[in-house]
């Protein structure tokens, strides 16, 4: 077992920070290095390999546990000594990771260049997104093109790159043997191996509907449109695919994770659902720990599972906000709450940890985001909130109705009276 952790300065996460709870397999540490590596800190992004796991702190520390034979859990950790760390991701036996500034990391098994190639191609790149599997590594860059390197024998590679031309890619995904992505306006492509429909399926799925999240893994893809709506294709011997389908139905999910043989969804309101092949727990057991939690964040490795358990929030009038940008930390970039009359007066910086402060229902609460630009600050965009306040239940809430969001803001209300407030531009 292998586990480690560090703390560099404060990193941009992509969900609101919380407790990591694992299950499924772990006899390389996967599951109780990564438990004991987290206990006591706040985890705002997870990624599972196939024997390893990795775990990304609230203020940007990387925590690495598991299988470590071609360095995939301590080389990563090395590469990543000093600096913040934003997300990461995990193959079968390599991991990835981007900084705060956009930098990426990668270590691990490189026998099809998965590893050296694509720090090749990321060289003075600033990336937004990664995504790894077996034999190779996607990455979206910033300025939205697609790098990919690694194992082309079925077009995983080359395929995406083809598919992505000309276009602009915010999120990618990696299967085994086929690749995905997203572009900036909704649009999925996919390519690589589709002998159970996990390329050709999910595009038919996806053709019509604006894509926001994907997942893919061994031979199975998960998508999740902008309503909420799961789809999925590729192998069902698990019924990871049909049976992750029939969870979701009638159900508004917001993230999706991939197994080798099993599969993960959160709802809006952060009820983890589980499906699959369960030998070592992966499914039954993440399903327990996250039992009456509201999960933020999911990953699903080879045979094991990790999510975030959100904390409780605070009572009666007070709120927890919590502000993210959607395509990556932006230097700069604030959120602010002003209602001089109830002295409230709040900013929040993206990706910075949730603030709480006091509202009053029924009060129109000034709102305007905000970015540092030289000899002072550009406004991107002002508007208008109002929270509620229910005496019975004593939960405090947002009145979507009354409320007059900035352009490109949206708001995502994980209940206890939390909220999360998202930069989209």
């Amino acid at each position: 077992m292998h586990f480690a952790e560090q703390h560099p300065a404060p990193a941009s996460p992509a969900h609101p920070a919380g407790q990591l709870v694992a299950a499924g397999l772990g006899l390389q540490g996967q599951v109780p290095g990564i438990l004991l590596g987290a206990k006591g800190h706040r985890i705002a992004a997870v990624a599972a390999g196939d024997y390893h796991s990795l775990a990304v702190t609230d203020d940007g520390a990387l925590i690495t546990a598991g299988l470590d034979d071609d360095e995939q859990v301590s080389g990563i950790f090395a590469a990543a000594s000093g600096k913040a760390v934003f997300s990461v991701a995990a193959g079968g036996f390599h991991s990835l990771a981007v900084t705060h500034d956009g930098r990426l990391l990668a270590a691990g098994k490189d026998q099809n260049k998965q590893v050296s190639d694509i720090l090749a191609a990321a060289r003075g790149t600033p990336v937004a997104a990664v995504a790894c599997a077996a034999v190779h590594s996607l990455a979206a860059a910033r300025d939205g093109r697609v790098l990919a390197a690694g194992w082309d024998g079925d077009g995983q590679v080359t395929g995406i790159l083809d598919a992505a031309r000309d276009v602009k890619v915010r999120a990618v995904a990696a299967g085994d043997f086929h690749s995905l992505a997203v572009t900036a306006d909704g649009r999925l492509l996919a390519a690589g191996r589709d002998d159970d429909r996990q390329v050709s399926g999910i595009l038919d799925a996806a053709r019509g509907k604006r894509v926001v999240a994907v997942s893919a893994a061994a031979l199975q893809s998960l998508a999740v449109t902008d309503e909420g709506e799961l789809l999925a294709a590729g192998r069902d011997g698990n019924h990871q695919v049909s049976g992750i389908l029939r969870a979701a139905q009638g159900l508004r999910i917001a993230a999706v994770a991939a197994g080798h043989l099993h599969s993960l969804a959160v709802t809006r309101d952060g009820r983890l659902l589980a499906v699959g092949k369960d030998s070592d727990k992966q499914v039954s057991g993440i399903l327990a720990e996250t039992k009456d939690k509201q999960v933020t964040a999911v990953a699903a490795g080879g045979y094991h599972s990790l999510a975030v358990i959100a904390p409780d929030g605070p009572r009666g009038r007070t709120v927890r906000v919590a502000f993210v940008a959607a395509h990556g930390p932006e230097q700069g970039v604030t959120l602010q709450f002003l209602e001089p009359e109830d002295g409230l007066d709040v900013r929040l910086y993206a990706g910075r940890p949730a603030r709480d402060f006091a509202v009053r229902e029924g009060v129109a609460v000034r709102t305007a985001v905000r970015r540092d630009a030289d000899g002072g600050e550009e406004v991107l965009g002002t508007g208008s909130v109002h929270f509620t306040y229910d005496e019975l239940t004593g939960v405090a809430g947002l009145d979507t109705r009354a409320s007059r969001f900035p352009s490109h803001l949206t708001c995502t209300s994980h209940g206890g009276n939390r909220f999360t407030f998202t930069w989209n531009r």
